[in-house]
């Protein structure tokens, strides 16, 4: 396959708003949430810290770019990695070794693979003209499972890495069922992917046959919130229905169990830390961070926190998070800001990252400032 041509750009960039050291506020807390973090002393200790060496990549949709963030707060400015104008490029995985970067092309239907060693690309598959949306690694590297949701199907590609090639394969459709696939995740053996469908829906996919067994009804859309507990035999996710609705499937039976709705304004994305006790959610109108308990057999809103540094209603609009130690890592779609939460001290700083975003398409994120964020390490 052809590479994409990349320009990998240290230090500061003088063509955008730029400011990587911003002053650290405490978080708004509102009147819904007044108790404490679950597990804050007795599983503290369990959650390893973030090394000081870790990269989180964030993509800046509207200008075609990838930063890296260094260590837990920022340190320095953020590396820029530079794509072909028009990528879009949206959510960002990595490949189970973490050596290649697998990032989604939203403008341009691409997926682009990056080696996260020298941020250069290695190659560029063409998947579609539009909205390739996101590429999972199965568990052992050796394919990937691209949602492509201009064409409504499930692209499956062979992932040789010693060999750097890549190469599309067999393609599920979903149209007969008039959904489009969003996002997937893995069964530990790989056997089976679940996959989140628009505008509802969990497909359950038998991968060698890249064939639909079944499709749970879910309340709304799910977006890329699939987490999937530390030993394998469950996955807790969101849909938009509810405000955020919550549900966690079990792996070994392919049972839904409802843990019941949070109630925002709206909803978008999902996650969770490694022991499962708490989660996190995105509402882009409210302008807020939702920290849930997920501890018992209904899921609650713990705490219900501010991501509005640009004031006013929807002018900021948190979406795709990372979660690492004891931060939450939430692109500001329209404002071009990264927060960076630390969610037991309740607080909150912004890298700027981009310039805000005039207007977007939520459906695609088409103008966003910034969409995915991952954590490399």
């Amino acid at each position: 396959m052809a590479s994409t041509a990349t320009t990998h750009t240290h230090g500061r960039l003088s063509n955008m708003r730029f400011a990587a050291r911003v002053i650290v506020f405490a978080i708004g807390i509102l009147p819904l949430a007044c108790s404490a973090v679950p597990g804050t002393k007795s599983s503290a200790a369990a959650q390893p810290a973030q090394a000081k060496n870790s990269e989180i990549w964030v993509t800046l949709q509207a200008t075609d770019r990838i930063a890296i963030i260094h260590g837990p707060t920022g340190n320095g400015d953020p590396e820029m990695i530079v794509l072909r104008a028009g990528t879009g490029p949206h959510i960002t995985t990595f490949s189970p070794d973490r050596k290649f970067a697998y990032v989604s092309g939203m403008g341009n239907g691409d997926l682009v693979v990056i080696s996260t060693v020298s941020r250069q690309v290695v190659t560029a598959l063409s998947l579609g003209t539009v909205a390739t949306h996101q590429a999972k690694p199965s568990p052992d590297g050796k394919l990937l499972l691209v949602a492509q949701v201009g064409t409504k199907s499930l692209i499956k590609v062979s992932a040789d890495e010693p060999n750097r090639r890549w190469e599309r394969g067999q393609a599920l459709s979903f149209a007969a069922l008039g959904r489009a696939p969003i996002c997937s995740i893995f069964s530990d053996d790989g056997a089976r992917a679940f996959v989140s469908l628009n505008p509802s829906g969990l497909a359950i996919v038998d991968v060698a046959g890249m064939t639909v067994q079944s499709v749970l009804a879910t309340d709304g859309f799910i977006a890329c919130g699939m987490v999937k507990s530390t030993d394998g035999r469950s996955i807790t996710f969101a849909s938009a229905g509810g405000g955020g609705h919550i549900y966690r499937l079990q792996v070994g039976t392919e049972q839904l169990s409802d843990l019941g709705t949070l109630g925002a304004v709206d909803w978008h994305s999902f996650n969770m830390i490694p022991d499962g006790t708490i989660g996190f959610g995105t509402v882009p109108r409210g302008d807020e961070l939702r920290i849930i308990d997920l501890t018992g057999e209904h899921a609650s809103t713990l705490a219900a926190l501010s991501l509005n540094p640009s004031g006013g209603p929807a002018r900021d609009q948190p979406d795709n998070m990372g979660v690492s130690g004891d931060h939450v890592y939430a692109s500001l779609r329209m404002s071009g800001k990264l927060a960076i939460v630390n969610f037991r001290k309740r607080s909150v700083s912004y890298i700027d990252l981009a310039a805000p975003a005039s207007a977007i398409n939520p459906a695609n994120c088409l103008g966003c400032a910034l969409h995915g964020v991952a954590v490399l390490r």
